[in-house]
């Protein structure tokens, strides 16, 4: 090893490539990762937060419905943290787990984006707008801000994109989603907003979750 080359923290469990690896009994854990397929040690990160209680099988959920067959998820290393705190204090948690995972596994630090549904989509944004210089981008499926005012939102994303997804029979969200876009556009922020055709609060397994990898892919 060169002299000043970063260590691996000695906590740190080996990749497991070509399944989804659970990661306990470390500082940030406990949490779900599935490897790139590609020997990369620049791969994009995806930090995706589970709606409910953010139990571990809403993160095993997260992860069958919203990633794993998605067209590109082999290029990306994507976290599903779980047993997260209630929404308002994860801040904390999801830093923790950002910065472990690029400890432990690499992967580029500017190349990291974030993701939550329902309850992680307002854990997503709110985490966004305290510390949007750790992602590149962000994504609901869905999310929303907690305070109602899109110039505030604008300022702290800084210029970086937002994916607004809801389902296209969610009645209880899609207004509000709609309206955040909207917004969101008014102020000069790129957003982009679709409705999952057949879908509900929360998407089934026949759901294609191409959707996310295209955007992450184009930013």
């Amino acid at each position: 090893m060169f002299a000043g080359a970063p260590k691996t923290p000695p906590y740190c469990f080996p990749s497991e490539t070509g399944t989804l690896q659970e990661v306990e009994r470390t500082p940030a854990s406990p949490y779900f990762v599935h490897h790139p397929k590609a020997d990369s040690t620049d791969p994009p990160t995806v930090i995706f937060l589970p709606g409910g209680s953010g139990s571990r099988r809403s993160a095993q959920r997260v992860w069958s419905n919203y990633l794993s067959e998605g067209v590109g998820v082999e290029a990306f290393r994507l976290v599903v943290p779980y047993s997260l705190d209630e929404v308002g204090s994860e801040t904390q948690t999801v830093l923790a787990v950002l910065d472990e995972v690029l400890a432990c596994y690499g992967g580029g630090a500017a190349k990291v984006h974030l993701a939550g549904v329902s309850n992680g989509g307002l854990a997503a944004f709110a985490v966004m707008l305290r510390h949007a210089e750790r992602f590149a981008t962000l994504l609901g499926a869905p999310g929303l801000f907690r305070i109602d005012d899109p110039a505030k939102w604008a300022n702290a994303m800084g210029g970086r994109a937002v994916f607004n997804g809801v389902g296209a029979n969610d009645d209880g969200w899609m207004p509000d989603v709609k309206a955040m876009h909207d917004g969101l556009l008014a102020e000069g922020v790129e957003s982009v907003y679709v409705e999952f055709a057949g879908e509900g609060h929360t998407v089934g397994a026949e759901f294609d979750e191409s959707v996310f990898f295209r955007f992450w892919t184009e930013h």
